[in-house]
């Protein structure tokens, strides 16, 4: 049994979710609870048809036997996801005060043309996997929908009944709302798979997709890229065709309502699952392996992320180095030339996205920096546009005083030392910063990892890349394509990134820590969801003065400390 079950605490989404058996279009039925209590605590049922009166009816009345509540909690949205109920349901509530200019928008959107009859507009904030023609229309069965709520339950063993009933404790969470954007949010926004995750087919439960068919909706939310995956499959009503990736049948059988349910196992690589969970910071864990012998495992620092940086726009490390920087204008016909060899005599960190509309929002609302208002903002990890150079460090010196660290620029824009005098020599750079053009470039091409590609990661350029002929002419999530050899997103394509320092030409020979001084020209890099194959590729550049432009965004850098005498 889990220690935040044993001792009930705060309430965590993240312990909810861990190792749990999530129930999509659940009812009120309660067969997974009775007969998989044991393998799994914590209990996440999901349906859009049940009203909070109902369930707590149904509690008072029925329960669970031989169990008794002794912790329950209305649970606020915004205590599951930062977007609160807009993340997890696919309408846009009468009481959106934004609802009518969002369905102003979106009246000309091609892209959601096929879902232009019916009565909602869909509601796409936050969402990760966006429904398609064949998937069905979420907002389908929107008059039987009740009003979304999130209740926590923990159940204890009554006196009567002894262990040979079912475990002592038990967590149970419901969520009235609907089914694959509540997984999307919670368990992808979380990067946590249920243990066991029961699918019905379609027409049980009043179903709006196929919740099947691996091509569905649902199946492409489970399968996003680089997410863990569920260590059970468990069908029932009708879905009893297994997905090629869980071909393992565990056990088949029909429970008491005459549903055939049936259990399938993960089939593929065992990496794709969750990690094993360590608790307690600090605290050395005991396991058993399949020998039943204990085994320590080490002690493993867990550290808070940054409450004003997103827990998923990690810094990534990249290590100092060597390479040929390559430049390539507009109107050159995408004949790279090999004119300044660079040396990076430091190692930096660099941001895994660009800054997203969510984070960058979040800058605006405690500092009083004006917002641009649009679909995007605030609720959705597309990369914040509309941001000016000047804005653009603004966020980072914000960044830096957070984290108690000294700003990297002044308010002219120069570069400021770790004492706060005027330098160029990035090496000196305490706070956080955007990236120079030849960091830049370096983390582009893959750093010390570089494969030599032509764009951020592959030299095909639809793997890496949302550019003019996929993107439909419009900026995309984060993260949704393939990274680059150091794990970076989103270098090719998307949106243009600021640099730091200006748009001299290149010189001839040798270069160490180059830095262009400042003016109102800056270098841009990566190309944008606009642009040709040649305009995203990593030697591609351009410039544009500091003022704002709807496909230019940025992206955050940070020079790693080293001693004195080292430097």
């Amino acid at each position: 049994m889990p220690e935040w079950i044993r001792n009930p605490g705060e309430f965590d989404i993240r312990n909810i979710l861990q190792d749990s058996l999530c129930y999509l279009a659940s009812g009120l039925h309660g067969h997974f609870v009775k007969c998989y209590m044991g393998n799994a605590y914590s209990f996440v049922y999901i349906d859009y048809y049940i009203s909070r009166e109902d369930l707590l009816q149904d509690m008072a009345e029925y329960g669970f036997t031989g169990y008794r509540p002794i912790l329950h909690e209305t649970i606020d949205p915004y205590r599951l996801h930062p977007g609160g109920w807009d993340a997890l349901i696919w309408y846009y509530r009468d009481d959106d005060p934004r609802r009518e200019g969002r369905f102003d928008h979106f009246r000309e959107d091609r892209e959601r043309a096929y879902f232009a009859g019916h009565r909602e507009i869909l509601n796409t904030s936050w969402k990760k996997v966006l429904p398609a023609e064949g998937d069905g229309n979420p907002n389908s069965w929107r008059e039987i929908q009740k009003e979304p709520f999130a209740e926590w339950f923990i159940f204890e063993r009554t006196e009567e009944y002894d262990e040979t009933h079912n475990p002592k404790r038990f967590s149970f969470f419901f969520l009235n709302t609907e089914a694959v954007a509540t997984y999307q949010a919670l368990y992808l926004e979380n990067r946590i798979a249920p243990k066991f995750l029961v699918i019905p087919q379609y027409g049980f439960g009043m179903n709006w997709t196929e919740f099947g068919v691996r091509e569905s909706i649902l199946g492409r939310s489970i399968f996003y890229p680089d997410h863990p995956l569920p260590e059970y499959i468990v069908g029932m009503s009708g879905f009893t065709n297994p997905w090629p990736e869980y071909t393992h049948r565990v056990k088949k059988y029909f429970n008491g309502f005459n549903f055939c349910v049936t259990i399938w196992k993960f089939s593929g690589d065992p990496a794709r699952l969750n990690p094993p969970v360590i608790e307690r910071s600090g605290v050395k864990q005991l396991i058993k392996n399949k020998e039943n012998v204990d085994i320590n495992l080490p002690v493993i620092e867990q550290r808070e992320p940054a409450l004003h940086r997103s827990p998923e726009n990690e810094l990534v490390f990249v290590e100092k180095g060597e390479f040929e920087m390559s430049e390539v204008w507009e109107g050159e016909n995408g004949k790279e030339r090999k004119t300044l060899y660079v040396i990076l005599s430091y190692d930096f960190y660099i941001g895994q996205y660009p800054v997203t509309c969510q984070e960058y929002s979040r800058f605006c609302r405690e500092t009083g920096t004006e917002e641009f208002i649009d679909r995007y903002f605030p609720n959705v990890r597309k990369p914040a546009v509309r941001v000016n150079w000047f804005e653009a460090i603004a966020y980072c010196n914000w960044l830096s005083e957070k984290e108690g660290l000294p700003p990297a620029y002044d308010e002219l824009g120069k570069l400021l030392d770790c004492d706060g005098s005027y330098t160029t020599d990035l090496r000196r750079v305490a706070g956080y910063r955007l990236p120079t053009e030849a960091e830049w470039e370096y983390a582009a091409r893959g750093g010390q990892k570089s494969k030599g590609y032509v764009f951020a990661g592959s030299n095909d350029v639809d793997e890496v890349a949302w550019y003019i002929g996929n993107s439909s002419d419009r900026t995309r999530e984060v993260g949704l394509k393939s990274p680059n050899e150091l794990g970076l997103y989103d270098m090719s394509g998307n949106v243009w990134e600021l640099c730091s320092d200006n748009s001299d030409r290149y010189s001839e020979g040798l270069e160490i820590n180059p830095y262009g001084e400042t003016d109102q020209w800056k270098v841009l890099r990566g190309g944008s969801a606009v642009d040709h194959p040649l305009t995203v590729a990593v030697s591609f550049r351009n410039i544009g003065v500091v003022t704002e432009d709807s496909m230019i965004g940025f992206r955050i850098a940070k020079t790693v400390p080293v001693d004195e005498g080292e430097q």
